[in-house]
């Protein structure tokens, strides 16, 4: 059963290549001239590509592969914005500054942006490796407040102000220890600084369950991002929860671009011409995903 689903998601993909360089068999065809069908009969023309999306090489979830995030996020984000030379960001969870981070491929090409991080030992390594950037030592919510950071120093990425995400790692005998943290909404964070004062290029929410309360702590018509970009599933599985938050965009007029597997990607109705390059990056994705055999619907390795 397994082999036969990846036979389908291979022929899909397939089709999606073919699909990019076909004709519009819907137009009629207009009616040579004599010298356009002899210039035609004696210079047949060249066949279409091969490959119509050209994808750049994402090589192995390593730095040296010159990506630094988790999963495909730099990599998405870095082909649907290949045109621009500058941007802004803000990095909502923004973790370590060099391990599995989404934002230092643009970082290192000049982007600057906000970094907003809980957890003080990370924001010293931010504030070290990012002096030009923005970053904010706190949590983020839909109020002010001092709440209880669940923080697992061994893993960084599981730390989170949920409490029941945190007790569901400890099963598998991960320990977290118990931090004091104030907490901002969105708003009052950009407030405080001069690097967004508006409209920005993209946004990255990796809060570990609390992607609800960030979303409704932005004012989305004074700071509105072209992209957002969120992680999707519950921590460590590949549960889907945007259903708790995704209405929060869609009331925006966001548009849903892609899911990668792990994050969702949706688009300002202002920049829906970002689209088509999403359909083509989704290709270049699921193309990588078969080589290296992971499911195309997630993150994982593919059983066979």
């Amino acid at each position: 059963m397994k082999m036969f689903r990846i036979a389908l998601l291979v022929s899909a993909v397939v089709s999606l290549s073919a699909c990019a360089h076909t004709d519009d068999r819907s137009a009629p065809a207009a009616q040579p001239d004599a010298k356009t069908a002899a210039a035609a009969t004696a210079k047949p023309a060249a066949p279409p590509s091969a490959d119509a999306v050209s994808c750049p090489v994402r090589g192995e979830f390593d730095p040296a592969s010159g990506f630094f995030s988790q999963f495909y996020e730099d990599y998405i984000l870095a082909y649907v914005l290949h045109d621009r030379t500058t941007g802004t960001f803000v990095d909502v969870g923004a973790n370590d500054p060099n391990i599995n981070n989404v934002t230092k491929y643009f970082y290192q090409k000049g982007w600057r942006g906000i970094d907003v991080e809980p957890n003080p030992d990370l924001v010293k390594l931010l504030r070290q490796a990012r002096p030009e950037d923005y970053v904010a030592p706190v949590g983020i919510s839909d109020k002010p407040a001092t709440l209880t950071f669940y923080n697992f120093p061994t893993v960084n990425g599981l730390s989170t102000f949920d409490r029941s995400i945190a007790d569901e790692h400890t099963k598998a005998g991960i320990k977290y220890e118990k931090l004091s943290i104030p907490v901002d909404t969105l708003n009052n964070v950009l407030a405080k600084q001069t690097i967004v004062k508006g409209p920005f290029t993209f946004m990255n929410v990796d809060v570990e369950g609390f992607e609800r309360e960030v979303l409704s702590s932005l004012d989305f018509k004074k700071y509105p991002p072209e992209i957002v970009l969120a992680e999707s599933t519950a921590p460590e599985t590949e549960n889907p929860t945007f259903h708790s938050w995704e209405k929060l965009l869609d009331d925006q007029g966001y548009i849903f671009g892609m899911d990668d597997g792990l994050n969702r990607y949706y688009v300002h109705p202002d920049h829906k011409d970002l689209l088509p390059k999403f359909v083509d990056v989704n290709y270049c994705v699921e193309k990588d995903k078969l080589a290296k055999g992971l499911k195309l619907n997630g993150y994982m390795k593919e059983k066979h």
